[in-house]
């Protein structure tokens, strides 16, 4: 993989950052919107495996997407990759709406769909690192996209289920962020940065000063202190893959527990539908709550610490809520549990923003995670069968108790990464906002 060339990042303005979270949630309205999407394409004739298939065909290729674009949403094709993706995933899901038909023509609209909405999520993912201050810019996209599925899961029952509806409203947002896809910022280099062979230069960019002065004969000046150099480089290549595979395993142990806390609190805790109902809801509220902590407190408290904390916290909450047997405890267990996920969920995304400023490896790893969280229920299911609850829940835990040193050792060269890129000056009008 090229190396990506330097960039400096730019203050978080209202408009670049508003068609930085609509892009991004383009990817992630599928996912969030499943049981939605199933009654729909069960209503079309499938049976419940086979649209379960037909969504797990789209999530998956949401992911693949992610990951195959991740090179050119880190440069210049940013724009480019990003409004072919909503144009592909505004046209899958339109037809999965509008046309009366099902079978395999319905299969493969909503595959497109999703085959689009990974390259918009790896466009919007990879815009987040072009702003100062990852963890408060990460924190506000993560309440814009819990605020917004919110709204759709609200809104949509109440229209009536139907594939019309569900599918029209994801083509709806994708049509809106195809009309902000021009403010999306994109990949600003570094003054005096060496520009790549056929790179573009960006509007408003001021050039580097000239480096052709005769200079007196003798041994080459050391490289700069904190310059991007080989070494550097390697460390943060490493880091970057490094964190997407943590990310996956992550999202599968979270994603696992979720999968099958209604089913567990029924069997093990006694838990009734209507105590079920409102834990499912004050656990999103739970998540909100952790995001908006992050972006109150911002860099106060750096990112590894936090992160550490979390995983800690959010393991023994894991293992707690499958060892107890009371409803009302399993009930407050979850609500925390999901708290201390929006945290965590918030600096992951963060320490890939801040990485590598390109968007090298915000880009994919919100792809990464639905591939973690699409293996999530199978999983969940198998270990519960064989090694029972408690079995599970010391599997899950274990998890995130060992991604504790790894993710320290990331989270604290993303903070030193971000902290090199970090723009000190106002940026050139052109470049606070985008380039079409």
């Amino acid at each position: 993989m090229s190396e990506a060339s330097p960039t400096t990042r730019q203050r978080l303005r209202p408009a670049a950052g508003l068609a930085t979270f609509f892009i991004a949630v383009v990817g992630l309205l599928a996912a969030n919107l499943v049981p939605l999407m199933l009654i729909a394409l069960e209503a079309e004739g499938f049976s419940p495996t086979g649209a379960g298939a037909v969504m797990t065909s789209n999530l998956l290729a949401t992911a693949l997407a992610a990951l195959l674009t991740m090179r050119g949403v880190a440069g210049s094709r940013r724009l480019l990759v990003g409004r072919a993706g909503l144009i592909l995933a505004f046209a899958g899901y339109a037809l999965a709406a509008l046309v009366p038909a099902g079978g395999v023509f319905l299969v493969l609209v909503i595959t497109a769909a999703g085959l689009g909405s990974g390259a918009a999520l790896s466009a919007g993912g990879a815009a987040l690192a072009s702003f100062d201050g990852s963890n408060r810019v990460v924190g506000l996209n993560v309440l814009f996209n819990r605020g917004l599925n919110a709204v759709l899961l609200a809104l949509v029952p109440a229209i009536g289920l139907s594939t019309l509806s569900v599918f029209g409203s994801v083509a709806a947002v994708c049509l809106i962020s195809l009309a902000l896809v021009h403010l999306l910022p994109r990949a600003v280099p570094q003054p005096g940065a060496v520009p790549q062979p056929g790179a573009v230069p960006q509007p408003g960019a001021v050039p580097p000063p000239r480096d052709d002065a005769p200079t007196a004969p003798g041994p080459a000046a050391p490289p700069a202190p904190g310059s991007s150099k080989a070494g550097s480089s390697a460390a943060v290549t490493v880091a970057g893959f490094a964190l997407l595979a943590c990310f996956a395993v992550w999202a599968l142990s979270e994603d696992a527990l979720w999968a099958i806390a209604g089913t567990m609190g029924a069997e093990q805790a006694a838990l009734d539908d209507a105590l079920l109902g409102l834990v499912l809801s004050l656990s999103t509220v739970g998540g909100l709550a952790g995001a908006l902590l992050v972006v109150v407190t911002g860099a106060r408290f750096g990112r590894a610490i936090p992160l550490a904390a979390m995983l800690v916290l959010g393991g023994a909450l894991k293992l707690g809520s499958t060892l107890t047997t009371d409803a009302m405890l399993y009930a407050i267990l979850l609500i925390l549990w999901n708290f201390i996920y929006g945290i965590a969920y918030t600096y992951f995304v963060a320490t890939a923003a801040g990485l590598d400023a390109s968007g090298r490896w915000s880009g994919p790893i919100l792809g990464v995670y639905l591939i973690g969280s699409s293996f999530a229920p199978v999983f969940a299911t198998s270990v519960a069968a064989g090694a029972g609850y408690a079995g599970f829940g010391w599997v899950i835990g274990a998890i995130s108790i060992a991604l504790i040193v790894p993710m320290v050792v990331i989270a604290r060269l993303s903070v030193r990464e971000e902290s090199r890129t970090a723009q000190s000056v106002p940026a050139p009008a052109g470049v606070e906002g985008a380039a079409s």
